[in-house]
């Protein structure tokens, strides 16, 4: 297993992965996802074995807070540690940019997995809007 950077050439096989293994919206968009790897350079991760995507993490940092975004691990890899690796090295992408605060919104079914990356329930309520 090899885990690199995510080049924007990776596009075309991250789509059908997040499809398949999480999911895709109109934020996907190739146009987006450009942008997102230009104003996050290096910040982004995948993990590959024999060619194919096994995992993916999107990181950005907007000069105060880090985010992530797409931790996505290929359904036949779950439970195999794969997912910690890619946090804890998207982890130090990001504090190696200056992030010193990682705020995000999970799902209530993962809770359990973030807490044994480290991260903490807060007493937030996480928002958003669509526009």
């Amino acid at each position: 297993m090899t885990i690199r950077e995510i080049t924007f050439e990776d596009y075309d096989m991250l789509v059908p992965f997040w499809k398949e293994n999480y999911f895709v919206n109109e934020h996907d968009s190739q146009e987006r996802f450009k942008l997102f790897l230009e104003k996050n350079p290096g910040l982004s991760i995948l993990a590959e074995e024999d060619g194919e995507i096994i995992g993916s993490a999107l990181g950005s940092f907007d000069g105060r807070r880090g985010y992530i975004q797409k931790l996505v691990v290929r359904k036949d890899q779950r439970r195999k540690g794969l997912g910690k690796k890619l946090m804890e090295n998207i982890i130090k992408k990001l504090r190696s940019a200056g992030v010193s605060y990682i705020p995000l919104g999970i799902e209530a079914e993962y809770v359990s997995f973030y807490e044994k990356c480290g991260l903490k329930k807060t007493k937030q309520v996480s928002m958003n809007i669509d526009i």
